[in-house]
């Protein structure tokens, strides 16, 4: 009989700058909250997951884990820090729900602390006194705005979708409009401050036809999730979430296709692939889920990616948008956290955000948020450019 792995507990920091608080500090805050949302102590921890932190990138140590478990008093009987990109914070949660599910712990906890905002302005301000003599490599996981600076993609995506299937940059600043009203009630949200379709018209052009208020931001975060055994979750909390699917696929590209340039760049062949993997495992459809949270860094995304994980056939998203399918209360309610263009985006800490959001709503716990009888949720997350995606589906104890 296959095991259940559920999601007892949580915990996270506002999304937005710490540049006097260091990544162990909060990854230790994190944690903390986690373990008491769950009614635990660091001596009920058999696995310890992590995705890396930038200062770990630059230094090349790799050890966030060992430091934070020796700053805890923790001590694993399993433990790994996990790097591929935004899609890490997902590989994460498998990876400590396979060692349970493989019957090795009962409890872990995944987590991730990020500071790539204030990363990056003390990295730019260093560069401002000491300017370099010649070219310098400045890594681009750190630039705002750009998703590994290849903002140039997802904008090539997004003008490709508007000449196959008629859509306007209105339609995709409506998508920036929903999440910013979502985010008013997100007490970790980064942006707060509602805004209408014109400011986001008028907000400053990146990459046609990407603007500001079109793009996330890479800010500070850190969030943790407590993984447990289905035997240990039913004594731990009477509201466990049990995951009850994972979908994995990885494009043979990095940023955009490269093979035949026969490959739509409308459609993200990993997106579609991980979802169909998640639905076939539990056995569900598409329209069995109540809320969902996907991983999106500019507004066109925002239209195209639930076509692609199932809710709509191509180009419908251009309707579903206008007449609210996607808020709360509507078809399918999508980022009712704010998503990536609101809540932030702390790149390799996102995923844990979503999941923790998914969790919230299926625990009946989201406040003015809540999705009204909310039973099945979905996450989805990617790295690269949509090339490396996962597809988690979550559903609410009995």
């Amino acid at each position: 009989m296959r095991r259940q792995v559920a999601v007892v507990g949580y915990g996270c920091v506002g999304i937005g700058r710490y540049p006097n608080i260091s990544e162990d500090e909060l990854a230790s805050d994190v944690l903390s909250l986690a373990l008491e949302n769950a009614g635990l102590s660091t001596e009920d921890v058999e696995g310890l997951v992590t995705t890396p932190n930038l200062k770990n990138i630059f230094m090349d140590s790799g050890l966030q884990a060992s430091i934070v478990a020796e700053q805890m008093r923790i001590a694993p009987k399993s433990m790994a820090q996990i790097s591929c990109g935004g899609v890490a914070a997902g590989l994460a949660i498998k990876h400590a729900m396979n060692e349970i599910m493989l019957g090795h712990i009962s409890v872990a906890i995944c987590y991730g602390a990020e500071r790539e905002r204030s990363m990056r302005e003390r990295l730019v301000a260093q560069m401002l006194e000491h300017p370099p003599k010649g070219p310098e490599f400045l890594d681009p996981t750190v630039q705002p705005f750009t998703g590994f600076n290849i903002i140039w993609a997802y904008a090539c995506s997004g003008r490709r979708y508007m000449h196959e299937c008629d859509a306007t940059e209105e339609q995709f600043a409506m998508a920036s409009v929903r999440n910013r009203k979502n985010a008013v009630h997100n007490p970790w949200a980064a942006f707060k401050e509602p805004i209408e379709v014109e400011d986001v018209l008028n907000s400053r052009p990146l990459c046609s036809p990407i603007k500001l208020l079109d793009s996330c931001a890479a800010l500070d975060g850190a969030a943790a999730v407590v993984l447990a055994s289905e035997e240990k979750a039913k004594k731990i909390t009477d509201t466990p979430v049990y995951i009850k699917a994972v979908g994995e696929y990885h494009d043979n590209s990095c940023c955009v296709p490269t093979d035949q340039c026969d490959k739509s760049l409308t459609t993200f062949i990993a997106a579609k692939k991980a979802a169909e993997y998640s639905f076939k495992q539990a056995k569900l459809k598409p329209s069995d889920i109540d809320v969902a949270e996907i991983y999106a860094p500019f507004s066109p995304q925002e239209l195209i990616l639930p076509e692609d994980l199932g809710w709509f056939k191509k180009g419908e998203m251009v309707e579903a948008i206008e007449d609210g399918s996607t808020e709360i209360g509507g078809r399918i309610p999508i980022n009712t956290d704010g998503g990536l263009l609101s809540r932030g985006h702390p790149s390799m800490v996102t995923p844990f955000y979503e999941t923790i959001n998914v969790v919230r709503q299926l625990r009946g716990e989201a406040g003015k948020l809540q999705v009204d009888r909310a039973e099945t949720g979905l996450m989805h997350c990617e790295g690269g450019t949509i090339n490396n995606c996962m597809v988690f589906i979550f559903q609410r104890g009995d």
